[in-house]
Parts: C-alpha cells; sequence; structure tokens
C-alpha cells in the first residue's frame, strides 16, 4: 500500500551504482526513516540488488545512502506534479544510456496535474542506523594524508566528520581497506589519527570520488577531542541557521 497519491509529495535524487557510477535521476518518497520508495514511470528493468541514493540539493554532494531494492515493482496511480528543475544531476556528459530509467524525468514533469500510472520500487537501508549509531557534522577543509604504502603527503578534502570516522573526497582513486593516517583540526593543535577506507562513496562531481574511512585504535584523548570538536560544530551550525 502505498502512502501518498501526488508527486508534489515526492522528492528528486539520483541513484549511483555500488561503484559510484551514476544510474539515473530519480523521484522518491521517504516512506519511514529506513524505507524508501523509488517512482518510475516506466517498469524499471536491470535495476541492481543494491544501490545509492543521493537526495538533490547542493548540501548533499556528498551524502548518499545504500538501499538494498525489493525484486518486484509495484504499480499504483499518482497525480502529476508541475515542472521542476532537477538540478541535483550529477556534473558529467560522460554517463552510459540509461533510456530506461532517464525517461522518467521527462514524464514526471508533465506541465498537468493529471493521474497516471507510475511503477514504485522499495528500498531499504541500514545507513541510517550507522549515521545515528556515529553522529557526524557536515564540513568542508582540506588536510593531509598519509598513506602506509606511500609516506608522501597526499592533500584531501574532508566533507564530514563524526565520533566513528570521517569522509573525505579525492580526485585520486583508492581502494577499500587502505590504511592511511590524517591530520584533523587546525595547525596550531593538530590530531594525527590512524584510519582505514570501509567503502567507497558516490560524490556529484565528474572526477571525483568519495571514501567512507573509519577510525583504528583511536585512543580516549583522541576520541574525545573528535567527540568534543564535533558537538561543537554542530552547536554552531545550529546557531548559524536560526541567525
Amino acid at each position: 500500500m502505498i502512502a501518498f497519491t501526488s508527486l508534489q509529495d515526492a522528492e528528486n535524487g539520483s541513484l549511483f551504482y555500488m561503484d559510484c557510477r551514476f544510474l539515473s535521476p530519480v523521484r522518491y518518497f521517504c516512506e519511514s526513516p529506513d524505507t524508501v520508495c523509488l517512482i518510475f514511470s516506466e517498469k524499471p528493468t536491470g535495476l541492481p540488488e543494491r544501490i545509492f541514493l543521493m537526495p538533490d540539493g547542493r548540501q548533499y554532494d556528498y551524502r548518499a545512502f545504500i538501499y538494498t531494492l525489493s525484486p518486484d515493482a509495484e504499480v499504483c496511480r499518482l497525480r502529476s506534479a508541475p515542472a521542476e528543475n532537477q538540478s541535483g544531476r550529477p556534473e558529467t556528459d560522460g554517463c552510459a544510456d540509461h533510456s530506461a530509467f532517464s525517461k522518467d524525468s521527462a514524464h514526471m514533469q508533465g506541465s498537468e496535474s493529471s493521474e497516471k500510472e507510475y511503477y514504485i520500487v522499495r528500498g531499504v537501508t541500514d545507513d541510517i542506523q550507522e549515521v545515528r549509531k556515529n553522529f557526524r557534522v557536515y564540513v568542508s577543509f582540506r588536510t593531509s594524508v598519509y598513506f602506509d604504502y606511500d609516506p608522501k603527503e597526499v592533500l584531501v578534502t574532508i566533507k564530514d566528520i563524526g565520533c566513528g570516522g570521517f569522509l573525505f573526497v579525492s580526485d585520486k582513486k583508492y581502494q577499500p581497506g587502505e590504511t592511511l593516517s590524517v591530520v584533523l583540526f587546525d595547525s596550531r593543535n593538530p590530531l594525527l589519527v590512524k584510519a582505514r577506507i570501509r567503502k567507497l562513496r558516490p560524490v556529484r562531481k565528474e572526477g571525483r570520488y568519495g571514501y567512507g574511512c573509519e577510525y583504528i585504535d583511536l585512543n580516549p584523548q583522541a576520541e574525545a577531542r573528535i567527540r568534543n570538536y564535533v558537538f561543537h560544530t554542530e552547536v554552531l551550525q545550529v546557531k548559524a541557521k536560526e541567525s
């Protein structure tokens, strides 16, 4: 049973394969904190079992969630929404032809609000629980990392940081399992911690790659500094939004 009746209730997003290649723009509806309904104007074929869903919007350029998709599509009738600009699509001309999916945008952006038949594919995620467990803040600062196999300094940009790990983006390709040391915070009182690349993460910019990392052998003093930084940054960000 679908809990919504109109595409006006849906949000725009982008789907990515698990290797972080762009798959398709999509409309979706969050049925619960852990369940999403992906909306297609044609019956989807060849969908992978697991995908990344990245919400549209500049604030989500480095935030995506992994969903396991149901094998079957449910048919429902929805009222179409007025045309909208899906500005969050990846900035790339090198995407493969995804005609089975890319037609959705045109079909779902009709200027008239009429009822049409759509196909719903549900997805379930456990990423939400991980985010709740490892509270993080979204930041953007350049820093140095040193990979265990190569002592040379590499500059990367950290886009989020939490009590359990961080995400950095780079124009270089790395692999899950690779270990590194990262310099956190400012140069006046830097903190050098060990970490391991745990997951690849999609980035909505061509030629950039995202890497989700977890800390390794974090001592209590370092953990306390990171926790204080995360909560202090969260307080400042909330105040900035309210002002």
